[in-house]
């Protein structure tokens, strides 16, 4: 997750567009209509029908350059969510985060800056979900975020009755909190440790190793949010790495063995 420092923000210029593609793997990008803006999705090009569909959300991207000024595009060099959601062992589906590979007027800075989890943010987010759970023809979704992405997830889930799971690694669950550690300037909007447990079984991941995301500034949220029967877990892991390789086991925590 970038860091926020104090810095003016200036309005973007529309970002270049990014035509619908094939990527490795079989997969395909593509935009979906997210309450009247575009957002950035992709998923295998030749998925079945599934009931349950797991989408992963990516996290902040290019928030800020080196000099802690707002990048004129959050696209991140290092999609580590669709990296997620392409390992996955089931079927899954990645959403990309408002302004990021899209071309949209609309945006400005602080739509990935200061204002990064506000409720016009959600409610994108909230929509391209109800888009993708539509074309593949799903019942029930997983939501997993990593990193920011795993604050959007929980705040998705929150609102919404057809979760059937939520899963977030190295997120800063409690964004007042988290900002305050890094000496960094406070976010506005919606943040997770506002919310009381919420009902679907939850799988919280921080990294040992992660400078960005410290286990104890978030681990209370977490378990609050995971109520008695959700795990929070801290695992020998950096921030962006080594989620992918080990999907898996992951994916699995949700529905422990006996």
């Amino acid at each position: 997750m970038t860091p926020l420092v104090l810095a003016p923000l200036l309005a973007a210029s529309p970002i270049a567009a990014r035509p619908a593609e094939t990527l490795d793997g079989g997969w395909a990008r593509f935009e979906v209509a997210a309450a009247g803006r575009p957002l950035a999705a992709a998923m295998p090009s030749k998925a079945a029908a599934a009931p349950i569909l797991t989408i992963v959300i990516e996290g902040d991207g290019q928030a800020h350059d080196r000099r802690g000024r707002a990048s004129p595009d959050p696209t991140p060099d290092k999609a580590v969510g669709l990296d997620l959601a392409k390992a996955w062992p089931a079927p899954a589906a990645w959403l990309g985060r408002p302004c990021q590979y899209v071309q949209d007027a609309a945006c400005t800075s602080d739509a990935w800056t200061t204002h990064r989890f506000s409720d016009t943010a959600v409610v994108m987010t909230d929509a391209a979900v109800n888009a993708l759970k539509a074309r593949a023809g799903a019942d029930q979704i997983v939501l997993v975020g990593w990193s920011g992405g795993g604050v959007m997830a929980t705040l998705v889930a929150a609102r919404r009755s057809d979760v059937a799971g939520l899963i977030t690694l190295a997120a800063p669950l409690d964004v007042a909190a988290w900002t305050r550690s890094r000496g960094l300037s406070p976010l506005q909007g919606l943040d997770p440790a506002d919310l009381g447990p919420l009902a679907v079984p939850q799988v919280h991941l921080t990294g040992a190793f992660d400078p960005l995301v410290r286990p104890a500034v978030v681990r209370d949220t977490a378990r609050r949010l995971a109520g008695p029967q959700g795990q929070v877990k801290t695992w020998p892991e950096r921030h962006d790495c080594c989620w992918v390789a080990h999907v898996e086991e992951i994916a699995a925590g949700l529905n422990p063995g006996p």
